[in-house]
């Protein structure tokens, strides 16, 4: 399995990054952090999408997801 630049090989466990808590919708990144809430899983699929495009922005919008989705303002910032 390719491994992203910077990372050790190591074992992978699949999981799905949805899930619901009091019925809103989350996504959880690689990083371990969970986004959301979302009003439907779909909300939250379209969340992660931009998410990852995001994150493979080569001018600097991996630094700026980050920063919304530690912070707490994910929902807030991109779909408010």
């Amino acid at each position: 399995m390719c491994v992203r630049t910077g990372e050790e090989n190591k074992t992978w466990y699949r999981s799905d990054r949805f899930f619901t808590v009091g019925g809103e919708w989350y996504f959880t990144t690689r990083e371990g952090q969970d986004v959301g809430p979302f009003l439907t899983r779909g909300a939250a699929v379209n969340g992660l999408g931009v998410y990852i495009r995001l994150m493979q922005d080569p001018k600097n919008g991996g630094v700026y997801a980050q920063k919304i989705v530690t912070q707490g303002l994910w929902q807030r910032t991109l779909f408010h």
